[in-house]
């Protein structure tokens, strides 16, 4: 025996008809009604002057997961992944993305093997296959124009796992394809959440626009998947612990020089407070990372493009340095990454949850901000999905949500942890830098070698066990 339905409050519709006709033009109520129709075999009680919408009275069990239903907002990786995990087991979800496409500048396209374990889990390997990369097999280190490293795959063993560097916009398009195959789960494109609806202090849903215009969705769980830059996180509001960072990157695309073709190379140019980084991408082409003390790029950038591809070519290695200059014009548009490190105090409030960038933007030392969100993704679906199985009981999400943040702190206060450190050395003291200096030129020793891999191995591998278990 079911005990009866109520309606939920809707601010906004104020007359009998403005709710028949919000009734019946809402597909999300449509859908809502017919699902509670089949489950319940029972009348609904009646309008409500306010709004419309229905939820179930307090101790109400409903029937299956799909009479739960969570909208996750932004469909980068977290959010992609985390749509999947959920719609394979039954719960419905509604997956809005403000861009149209993922034809944009992504800064850095890597994924660890802790990153790509947890596509694996969705039986991805196909799509990992089929999406365009670069496995980078060798790897060299230059300090002060000087080679200090030089490492190739099987220097580091045929049982190590290294990163992968992926066409982010094809690999979002596929994680997205494969999501979308789930009958229970509704993607939509150039969909711009602009308010988090509420009720009685719980966030119930959000208020969207798109090109048609603009419409509420009513969920029992809201999920910010949406960036450093994160709508939810702002209108949580959720408080922000922030760190310094002394430095910003300046992303450049060029043509590869030919030497560096026939094996995907990772470069590293350390020296006089700068640090140039450079690797094949999925594309063939050399991307390249300038990192410069914060605040820097204005006043570099004044002085002209020459002047600046002239100060990379001076701390790069006299070959890397050479195709620089001939590669000039070429680089007259770069991109300028402002970089922050910082992580939101508590994930969630009631009804709302934030994971992935929109918890805690990642430094770009170590490239862990994908790999990071991606296995927050599988500590939300571990926690959220038995509670969204039983039903929508408003305190068990918000319990199952509370604890995400928990298990998740752990790891990303000691990747943040390490991630501050070499910035601070290489733009820090000259003290400070000559002992990086003193190490890089010992580094080929495997004594040295253990100890720089401890912090090395993190970045990988990741530091908490993260293991699906739904």
């Amino acid at each position: 025996h079911r005990s009866p339905v109520h309606m939920w409050s809707r601010p906004g519709l104020s007359t009998t008809n403005d709710v028949i006709m919000h009734r019946f033009y809402d597909p999300n109520w449509i859908e809502g009604a017919l699902l509670d129709a089949l489950c319940c075999k029972e009348k609904y009680s009646g309008f409500n002057s306010e709004g419309i919408g229905f939820r179930s009275r307090p101790g109400r069990t409903k029937m299956s997961a799909e009479s739960s239903h969570v909208i996750i907002v932004g469909a980068g990786p977290a959010g992609a992944v985390l749509a999947n995990f959920l719609a394979i087991r039954g719960i419905r979800v509604t997956l809005l993305e403000r861009q149209s496409d993922f034809a944009r500048e992504f800064r850095g396209e890597a994924i660890a093997p802790a990153g790509r374990a947890v596509l694996r889990a969705l039986d991805m390997d196909d799509v990992l296959d089929r999406v365009p990369h670069a496995d980078p097999s060798v790897f060299e280190l230059f300090v002060k124009r000087e080679r200090l490293l030089h490492l190739t795959a099987q220097d580091l063993g045929a049982d190590v796992e290294l990163p992968r560097v992926y066409s982010q916009p094809a690999l979002l398009e596929a994680i997205v394809g494969e999501t979308t195959k789930r009958t229970n789960l509704v993607f939509e494109r150039g969909a711009s959440v602009k308010e988090l609806l509420r009720e009685n202090g719980r966030v119930v849903g959000v208020r969207v626009r798109n090109a048609e215009g603009e419409r509420r969705l009513f969920a029992d769980l809201v999920i910010g998947c949406d960036g450093r830059a994160s709508v939810v996180r702002r209108q949580a509001p959720l408080e922000v612990a922030s760190e310094d960072l002394p430095m910003d990157v300046a992303w450049f695309k060029i043509a590869a020089p030919e030497d560096w073709k026939g094996e995907c190379r990772l470069r590293a140019c350390v020296g006089n407070g700068h640090l140039l980084i450079g690797y094949i991408t999925y594309d063939g082409m050399l991307q390249l990372a300038w990192v410069i003390p914060k605040g820097s790029f204005g006043e570099m950038r004044s002085r002209g493009m020459e002047a600046l591809v002239g100060d990379m070519a001076d701390h790069a290695p006299a070959d890397l340095a050479d195709h620089l200059r001939r590669h000039a014009q070429e680089l007259a548009r770069p991109f300028l990454l402002s970089t922050a490190a910082d992580c939101v105090r508590n994930w969630s409030v009631p009804g709302a949850l934030v994971i992935g960038d929109a918890a805690h933007t990642m430094s770009p030392v170590g490239g862990q901000g994908i790999n990071i969100a991606l296995r927050d993704a599988v500590v939300a679906a571990n926690h959220l999905v038995p509670a969204l199985q039983a039903g929508a009981d408003p305190v068990a999400i918000d319990a199952a949500a509370a604890w995400i943040g928990g298990e998740r702190m752990s790891e990303i206060t000691q990747v943040q942890t390490l991630q501050a450190r070499p910035p601070k050395i290489i733009f820090g003291s000259p003290r400070r830098a000559n002992i990086l200096f003193s190490i890089a030129r010992v580094i080929r020793f495997a004594p040295v070698r253990a100890i720089v891999g401890r912090f090395v191995r993190p970045m990988i591998e990741g530091v908490s066990d993260v293991e699906l278990r739904v």
